[in-house]
């Protein structure tokens, strides 16, 4: 499910989304707050900060409603599909919100993230992998429970989604794929939830992950992310049609 757009930092073609989706080469460009573009973002950001180019802070919680709270990692574009931007370049290097409230595992209601991305073409071989969405723990083992990634190419499958799941709190683990399909070119909707211990992750209503057992994870306060992170060097984008936190 095609969600991000990636490219070679000098490559003139990389500067230019694809017709379909009707967005113009100054995409790159930070034109607009997501917080002052109507509605929708709002509640998502007014519990977040934004980290970028690394996990320093970029933007703060209950700064999103300045009019210069935009950057050339996050912003709304001047045109096309106005959808909140993430873009961020180099191995290693993020343009995320981190949710400030945080909960855990075994809280007896769902805490959920969920958010349509919406499709973009990939125009470069040097992005191998990059991540949109995950639950990350705030305590000394500072790593993610969840991550769902784009994958070029593994066990086999090339441009699938995946989500990768974490096999214990421990400081090494093993990792649990979940193949969750090839990409598309229509927006996808991403759902993680969790209560009493218990993971499911869907995508577009479809269920990939049902009830795992996480409770190896109960005593980690943990937090959703949302944004980009490139494992890999070159540029990646991703942008979210809605975002939106529930917990209790």
């Amino acid at each position: 499910m095609s969600i991000f757009r990636y490219e070679d930092k000098n490559s003139l073609s990389a500067c230019v989304f694809t017709a379909l989706l009707a967005i113009t080469s100054t995409v790159g460009f930070a034109d607009s707050a997501p917080y002052l573009y109507g509605t929708k973002y709002r509640a998502v950001l007014d519990d977040s900060k934004l980290q970028a180019p690394t996990s320093a802070t970029l933007i703060r919680r209950g700064d999103f409603n300045d009019p210069d709270a935009h950057n050339s990692y996050f912003y709304i574009p001047d045109s096309g599909n106005r959808y909140m931007t993430f873009t961020v370049s180099g191995a290693s290097k993020r343009s995320e919100l981190r949710q400030m409230e945080e909960w855990y595992t075994s809280d007896p209601s769902w805490n959920k993230l969920i958010g349509t991305l919406l499709a973009v073409d990939p125009l470069s071989s040097q992005v191998d992998q990059l991540t949109f969405m995950q639950i990350h723990d705030s305590e000394s083992l500072n790593k993610p429970l969840v991550r769902l990634t784009w994958r070029r190419s593994r066990s086999g499958k090339n441009d699938h989604n995946w989500a990768v799941i974490r096999d214990s709190a421990g400081s090494s683990s093993d990792y649990t794929y979940v193949d969750m399909g090839p990409r598309s070119d229509a927006p996808t909707k991403f759902e993680i939830k969790v209560r009493n211990n218990l993971l499911t992750i869907k995508v577009d209503g479809i269920t990939f992950v049902d009830k795992r057992d996480v409770s190896y994870w109960q005593h980690l306060s943990s937090y959703f992310k949302a944004g980009v992170y490139l494992q890999d060097s070159g540029t990646g984008t991703v942008q979210f049609k809605s975002l939106k936190y529930y917990y209790q």
